[in-house]
C-alpha cells in the first residue's frame, strides 16, 4: 500500500534531483510504516499523491530558493524561483476554493513583473541620459571655457555633478528595486506555505 502511494508520488516529482527525492520519499516510507497507516489514512494525512508531490516540491523549490538567494549562481536562482513560483499558481488553480485567490497572485506577478521591468528600463533609459547630459555639459564648458572662464567652469562643474549624481543614486535604485522584488517572492513563499503546504515536510539542511 504504502509503496505503490510512494511510487505514484515519486511519479509526479519531476524536476526534484533523483538523490533529493529518494531522501525525502525514505523519510515518508519509515514514517508510513512506522505509524502503520492504512491507504486511506495516508491519504486522509498527506492528500492523493499527485497532492502530496506537489506539497514537496513547493516546499522543496522555496527552501531552493532560500539557498539561491544566499550564495548560489543567479541562472539557478532564476530557474529555482520560475519553477516555484509554477508549482504555486498550478496548485492555487487546482483547487477550485482557491482560484480567485490564484487569480489574483497571476495578476500580481504580472504587475509585479511589468512594474519591475519598467523600473529597471528607467534606470538603464535614466543612466545613459544622465550619463549623456554630464558628458554633454562638460564637453561645452570646455568649448566656452576660452571665452567665458566664469561661464565654461560652471557648465565643466554640472556636468560632473550630473554624472557623480548617476553614480550615487543608480545603485539606490537599484538596491530599493530588488529589495522590493525580494518582498513580492516572500510573500509568494508565504502563500505556498500557507494555502500549499500541509506543514509536514522535514526542512533539510545545506
Amino acid at each position: 500500500m504504502v509503496n505503490e502511494y510512494l511510487a505514484e508520488v515519486k511519479a509526479n516529482m519531476s524536476g526534484i534531483p533523483a538523490d533529493e527525492r529518494d531522501e525525502l520519499l525514505q523519510f515518508y516510507e519509515e514514517q508510513m510504516m512506522d505509524a502503520g497507516l492504512t491507504t486511506d489514512e495516508i491519504v486522509a494525512k498527506y492528500g492523493s499523491p499527485k497532492q502530496f508531490a506537489r506539497t514537496l516540491k513547493v516546499e522543496y523549490f522555496i527552501e531552493s530558493d532560500n539557498d539561491a538567494a544566499q550564495d548560489a549562481p543567479a541562472g539557478m536562482r532564476t530557474k529555482n524561483l520560475t519553477m516555484m513560483i509554477l508549482l504555486i499558481v498550478l496548485g492555487l488553480f487546482a483547487s477550485p476554493i482557491l482560484i480567485p485567490l490564484a487569480i489574483v497572485v497571476v495578476v500580481g506577478i504580472m504587475s509585479v513583473l511589468a512594474i519591475f521591468l519598467m523600473i529597471l528600463a528607467g534606470i538603464y533609459m535614466g543612466i545613459v541620459g544622465a550619463l549623456a547630459g554630464g558628458l554633454f555639459m562638460f564637453v561645452l564648458g570646455i568649448g566656452v571655457l576660452t571665452q567665458a572662464v566664469g561661464t565654461g567652469i560652471f557648465y565643466m562643474g554640472l556636468g560632473i555633478a550630473l554624472t557623480a549624481a548617476v553614480i550615487f543614486f543608480t545603485p539606490l535604485v537599484w538596491a530599493v528595486t530588488k529589495a522590493l522584488f525580494e518582498m513580492f517572492v516572500t510573500f509568494l513563499k508565504w502563500i505556498g506555505r500557507r494555502f500549499l503546504s500541509k506543514k509536514h515536510t522535514p526542512v533539510t539542511e545545506g
